[in-house]
């Protein structure tokens, strides 16, 4: 019999969950090997606020065996679970669609690191990009924060220097397709053999031009040496 105390629960992101609403009954969420109640529960996703909380939640607990959930069948978040990649935002519901009820006095527990923040914000598309969603702006621990300082100290683990910048050309959030003033000045010098001993003195993984430009600096040498002894 599958477990759905996940429904029942009263914390946090539970509160706002649309299979919760008046009407719904909790077994809706629980379907048969049939179309049509699968697409019944699947709707119910598409109109939830709370569905990528609830998708994460079945993740992180393991919860790949029974329901819809985050508006996927089991099978859908075992294939998440292998890959990592989190499906598109559900698409907003079909007016039919019975919506949550209402809850004034429910409100969401404020995000514990900056981490936690900009999970709750965001989305890893099948190309390898984050796409930022809400607000441009978010307050933690008093401190505002726009939505790419964010990604980028989450990324790098320290504040940025100077402006931020894409990389990509996309409008992601991915930290390692930030770069600020000081990553700037440090690429600088890629593609050089100055660029790989940097990289090599900072025991980080050495860039494709750096790597070539210490290989043809090492084969130079070499080369000079051979056509001397062939003269």
């Amino acid at each position: 019999m599958p477990d759905h105390s996940h429904i029942a629960t009263t914390t946090t992101w539970h509160q706002h969950a649309a299979c919760r609403a008046d009407g719904i009954s909790p077994d809706v969420m629980f379907p048969d090997n049939d179309k049509t109640e699968i697409e019944r529960a699947k709707a119910v996703c598409r109109g939830c606020s709370v569905w990528k909380e609830c998708l994460l939640d079945a993740l992180a607990t393991g919860d790949t065996e029974w329901g819809i959930r985050g508006g996927l069948r089991p099978e859908e978040r075992r294939k998440i679970a292998n890959t990592g990649v989190l499906p598109k935002p559900a698409a907003p519901a079909p007016a039919r669609t019975p919506k949550p009820a209402k809850r004034a006095t429910a409100h969401e527990e404020p995000p514990k690191t900056l981490a936690e923040a900009f999970a709750r914000r965001t989305v890893r598309t099948d190309d390898g990009h984050v796409i930022w969603y809400g607000a441009k702006q978010i307050r933690f621990q008093g401190v505002q924060y726009t939505a790419l300082r964010v990604a980028f100290a989450v990324g790098h683990g320290r504040e940025p220097e100077g402006p931020l910048r894409r990389t990509c050309g996309r409008n992601c959030y991915r930290a390692d397709h930030l770069t600020d003033a000081r990553i700037r000045a440090e690429q600088a010098d890629c593609g050089t053999t100055a660029g790989y001993l940097r990289h090599r003195r900072n025991g980080e993984a050495t860039c494709g031009p750096c790597r070539k430009a210490n290989t043809a600096a090492n084969y130079r040498p070499k080369a000079a040496t051979d056509r001397k002894a062939a003269a």
